[in-house]
């Protein structure tokens, strides 16, 4: 939690320019709206209605085992950081022309398992969807990102992108990509992609000829993929607090 911020619990309206937070289960209507909502449910069900008149900036950070679903008029933005043992239910309905969402998820498993399940529908025309996942995974840990974009019969100009990466740092630990594209349109535009491998052995012996340690020459090739994310997260506090967990769970 932080201080300061707005609690949103039960049936909530959104309708001025402010910073909020959910720990709890909630129904949410964001109506002509700018807002930053910070999301640390654990277990918890959250839905969510954008008008078309506003924009939400969603962080999702350290979430366990959540459900939400988006309807979006408007513009919506995730970032996502999950850094525990997850098991998360992700559904945005596209419902209004020019709508269009973002969600950038970062996953770092360290001998854990997570499983993330995201469906976007595009239920009208000129909608537009971008999912980017990122997957770090050693120790034995094992994530899978099982991911889905339709675009509805009918929903012509409509754009649905998606893409997942992945680093393994061990032959133990795994990251699973499952990419999904169903279209009932001709006139659109939907791709999807995926890259996983392990890290470069030959990075790793560059930077220690450097002088660095191999903790900290690992560390400083994930944070070109970490850093992003964490850097887009608006409060200073929160920010550095994650940046103390991720740095402390990759040399853990």
């Amino acid at each position: 939690m932080i201080d300061g911020l707005i609690n949103i619990k039960n049936d909530f309206v959104i309708d001025s320019n402010k910073d909020y937070q959910i720990n709890d289960n909630a129904n949410i209507n964001v109506i002509r709206a700018n807002a930053n909502i910070y999301d640390f449910t654990n277990n918890k069900k959250v839905s969510i209605y954008i008008d078309e008149n506003s924009t939400v900036n969603y962080y999702v950070i350290d979430s366990k085992d959540s459900n939400r679903i988006f309807n979006v008029c408007g513009s919506l933005n995730i970032v996502s950081i999950s850094l525990a043992k997850n098991n998360e239910n992700l559904k945005i309905n596209l419902n209004s022309k020019n709508a269009n969402i973002k969600v950038r998820n970062l996953v770092i498993s360290n001998k854990i398992e997570q499983t993330f399940i995201q469906n976007v529908i595009h239920n009208e025309t000129n909608t537009f969807s971008n999912v980017e996942n990122v997957g770090i995974s050693f120790n034995g840990g094992n994530i899978t990102f099982d991911t889905t974009g339709k675009i509805e019969k009918g929903m012509n100009k409509s754009k649905c992108s998606q893409l997942s990466r992945g680093i393994v740092m061990d032959n133990k630990s795994t990251v699973t990509a499952k990419p999904i594209l169903l279209i009932d349109e001709y006139d659109c535009f939907a791709n999807h992609g995926a890259s996983i491998g392990k890290m470069s052995d030959e990075d790793l012996f560059y930077l220690m000829s450097r002088g660095l340690t191999k903790d900290e020459a690992f560390l400083l090739i994930l944070q070109g993929m970490v850093k992003p994310f964490v850097d887009s997260i608006p409060n200073e506090s929160l920010r550095n607090e994650i940046e103390t967990k991720v740095n402390d769970l990759i040399l853990k």
